[in-house]
């Protein structure tokens, strides 16, 4: 097992989590770039995470949040939970930082939180951006992983398990825990998995199926509140299918946002030659970490450009 180290400061947000703050010599930022990672990720996990935190303005640092849903957590998790929880990182930074700016990131899964938070139509503390860095359809995912009759039988199992009132039950080891990393209560198999025909689980926000009506609901209630947002969509992600339109795809969430109010980086769209989680250094990695400190930076300064 290799060992990751990285100068920073542990945050503890609520009484329960924390938060790792990535520090640079001589550095003294007001403002935090919040990342979520996606399932089974945790601190340092995401293979550019030490990159991100050396790439920022002078006026940022990276700060990785941790949720219950962190590593294996998610199984047991949801988009609810997660939302909740990374408003009260977004309160202690706001209040360690007064006036400072806060941005959301989020990596595969994580976009859903970030997404979901921005969305949120209760009362949430006010962020200045958020970014989605692969944001990727689970169900589709899930969909190239398992064999169809696979599939159907684990999405029949759950549903099952919800009408018996056994929604928070953890699913038998077979369903999720070879696939993907951990075992899984059936509603948060159903959320992310989002069987037909309704495709109504709450984790169900990219899938390249879903009618304008659904992105209007998600990136449009986004766009109302005018926050700043930046698409990385990856070319090359391994996990989606080959089938899809990505520069389609991409294209409708950006115009459910725009055509609501938000305010589009101008850099955001397809990342060429990009795995799921850039996780090759190189070319796309520093086209990523380009788009992102531009992203930022023009946040802080005001002078963000729409496409």
């Amino acid at each position: 097992m290799s060992t990751v180290k990285a100068p920073g400061i542990l945050h503890r947000y609520t009484t329960r989590l924390v938060a790792f703050e990535h520090t640079r010599a001589g550095a003294s930022p007001n403002n935090s770039l919040l990342f979520v990672g996606g399932l089974n990720e945790g601190f340092l996990t995401v293979p550019y995470a030490q990159d991100l935190a050396a790439a920022l303005p002078p006026s940022y640092s990276l700060v990785e949040v941790l949720l219950s849903s962190a590593f294996s957590g998610w199984g047991h998790s949801s988009i609810s939970q997660d939302v909740h929880e990374l408003g009260r990182c977004v309160e202690y930074f706001q209040s360690l930082r007064p006036g400072g700016k806060v941005v959301l990131m989020g990596n595969s899964t994580g976009c859903q939180d970030v997404l979901c938070y921005l969305s949120y139509r209760g009362s949430r503390p006010k962020v200045d951006g958020g970014i989605l860095q692969a944001p990727v359809s689970d169900r589709e995912a899930v969909q190239t992983i398992y064999p169809a009759d696979d599939y159907k039988r684990y999405n029949e199992m759950a549903q099952q398990w919800v009408k018996d009132g056994k929604g928070d039950h953890m699913l038998p080891n077979e369903v999720s825990l070879p696939k993907l990393g951990a075992r899984v209560t059936a509603d948060r198999w159903l959320s992310l998995a989002s069987p037909g025909p309704e495709h109504a689980g709450e984790d169900d926000l990219f899938s390249s199926d879903l009618g304008d009506g659904r992105f209007q609901s998600t990136f449009g209630m986004a766009g109302q509140s005018g926050v700043a947002l930046l698409i990385l969509f990856s070319g090359n992600d391994e996990f989606v299918p080959k089938a899809v339109d990505k520069q389609a795809l991409v294209a409708r969430m950006e115009k459910a946002f725009v055509d609501a109010g938000g305010q589009l980086g101008r850099e955001s769209g397809i990342l060429l030659n990009a795995s799921h989680t850039v996780k090759d250094v190189g070319e796309a990695r520093d086209e990523m970490l380009k788009r992102i400190k531009n992203f930022v930076d023009s946040i802080d300064k005001g002078t963000l450009g729409t496409n």
